[in-house]
């Protein structure tokens, strides 16, 4: 049973779920980029990407693979790392 049954989920398509997931990845890695002073160039020099490719992906116009979310991640310097326990 739901601890909230006054809650009830929204109909949501997968669709708009991967886009909800797009603009969300795309906007975090806009925001690291630009902390870090960085030109889109730049970062998808270092991520192996083309520019058109990041900017579509920040803009949130593709949906994002992760493999490829991973790549600007790393780009940028952030290494996966264990769950404390």
């Amino acid at each position: 049973m739901s601890d909230m049954p006054w809650f009830r989920a929204v109909d949501v398509t997968e669709a708009e779920l991967a886009r909800w997931d797009a603009e969300d990845s795309g906007r975090m890695v806009r925001l690291l980029r630009e902390e870090r002073g960085w030109t889109r160039t730049r970062l998808a020099q270092l991520a192996g990407t083309s520019h058109a490719e990041l900017a579509r992906f920040e803009m949130g116009r593709t949906v994002p693979a992760q493999p490829l979310l991973v790549r600007y991640l790393r780009a940028m310097g952030y290494q996966r790392t264990e769950n404390p326990r």
